[in-house]
């Protein structure tokens, strides 16, 4: 029968003008011997995934839907499990997530609860867990505990039937991490840690069949980083910390040029106060996403503690450039032209920075500085009222915005 079904594939897009005439002739062919229904069927099938690949998904689900208003007796049950998997997998792709669920449920049904279909247990089990997300967003959060607690189970249902069954082993991880984010949203850590354990748990088991996978090892390397976090100052939280920092360099070695994967491991090896290591692999993702602002406030940071300032301001500026209206970025860059003895050009980007921000309290305080170590009398003078206004100014708002606050919290006691 299989040497059929790969005959049948083979030669049913080329036999006719177009694919479709040449799958319907060949789905005809078969259905009129009684001993290759079953085969045909198959070959409904593999016309709806021939749509797919040609990107006419309209047509592929007209081909499964169909299934449904045949007779039964013309398809066996696993033929309409598939239909029903291959349509939830649309669907949810689609984002309609009423009409996934309604197949996930079908397909489950139709395979007699969870006999031979794996792949029909992960898909309903998307459809919980992306129900559970919709609940905690609402912020519903024994209704996600619930849902992500349904996928948990229909993700395990398909690790019995397929013990080696990946989408279903790594889909379970995602819930278990999902399970823990609410977890700790809500203050729980020890609930936190426990399913942060058993996702890194089903990833670890993933890793055995598919250790080049770099998805699974991303997701091995931020729990073992979240766990180190947890457990920070103990012996468990330093040996999460190694754990992460192997799998971070071995997942370097299979994503490259992935700045984000970059960034994660030069903070854990910053955090291991190995700083030589985490120049290089930040500055590396600096190279590939130039536009990270913690990677290039590190960068800035480690070369003025190096007292390599003018390097530092390079980032600085950067940094000022993709956020113009942080001042900090400015004033570090001219913290570092008064650092070199460049005084005229630190005292010009204080000047530039207070006519952006004329209420800064600490430019106008760097300013009286540097005036008075140039021996410009008047203008320390005028930088000295200006700020003795700027800190009345932000006495007064602070006054202000406690009264609001005041005002605000009698108004919900009486109404209270």
């Amino acid at each position: 029968t299989q040497y059929i079904i790969q005959a049948a594939k083979l030669i049913a897009p080329k036999i006719e003008k177009t694919l479709e005439e040449g799958f319907n002739h060949v789905i005809e062919q078969l259905r009129t011997i009684k001993e290759y229904r079953d085969v045909a069927s198959d070959m409904e099938i593999s016309k709806a995934v021939y749509f797919l690949k040609q990107k006419n998904v309209e047509e592929a689900k007209k081909v499964l839907q169909a299934f449904d208003k045949k007779d039964h007796a013309e398809h066996d049950a696993t033929t309409l499990s598939r239909a029903h998997t291959n349509l939830c997998f649309i669907y949810f792709l689609e984002g309609d997530l009423a009409k996934a669920d309604h197949y996930g449920t079908a397909a489950i049904k139709a395979d007699k609860g969870d006999l031979y279909n794996a792949k029909a247990l992960v898909n309903k089990g998307n459809c919980e867990m992306q129900k559970g997300k919709n609940a905690e967003e609402k912020e519903d959060y024994d209704l996600a505990r619930q849902q992500y607690d349904d996928a948990k189970e229909l993700y395990m249902r398909g690790i019995g039937v397929e013990a080696e069954c990946v989408e279903a082993i790594f889909n379970l991880g995602l819930c278990k991490r999902n399970m823990a984010r609410l977890e700790q949203g809500c203050g729980n850590m020890e609930h936190y840690k426990h399913h942060l354990l058993s996702a890194l748990q089903a990833f670890e088991k993933l890793y055995q069949i598919l250790p080049e996978s770099p998805e699974c090892n991303f997701n091995m390397a931020t729990i073992y980083d979240e766990l180190s976090v947890a457990a920070m100052g103990t012996p468990e939280g330093d040996e999460f910390l190694k754990k992460a920092s192997t799998v971070y360099k071995r997942l370097t070695t299979q994503v490259k040029s992935d700045a984000g994967v970059l960034a994660r491991y030069g903070n854990l090896l910053a955090r291991e106060d190995d700083e030589g290591m985490a120049f290089n692999v930040l500055l590396d993702s600096y190279r590939y996403y130039p536009c990270d602002m913690d990677v290039i406030s590190w960068l800035g940071a480690y070369f003025v503690k190096s007292e390599m300032y003018e390097k530092a301001m390079e980032y600085f500026q950067k940094a000022a450039h993709i956020q113009p209206k942080e001042v900090k970025w400015m004033l570090m860059v001219a913290s570092c032209h008064r650092r070199i003895g460049a005084y005229q050009q630190a005292l010009h980007t204080y000047e530039e920075i207070q006519k952006k921000h004329p209420d800064n309290i600490e430019c106008l305080g760097y300013l009286i500085r540097i005036c008075k170590e140039l021996g410009m009398r008047d203008k320390t003078e005028h930088y000295q009222k200006l700020l003795g206004d700027a800190e009345k100014n932000q006495e007064r708002f602070t006054r202000m915005t406690q009264q609001r606050e005041h005002e605000a919290m009698q108004g919900q006691q009486q109404h209270g």
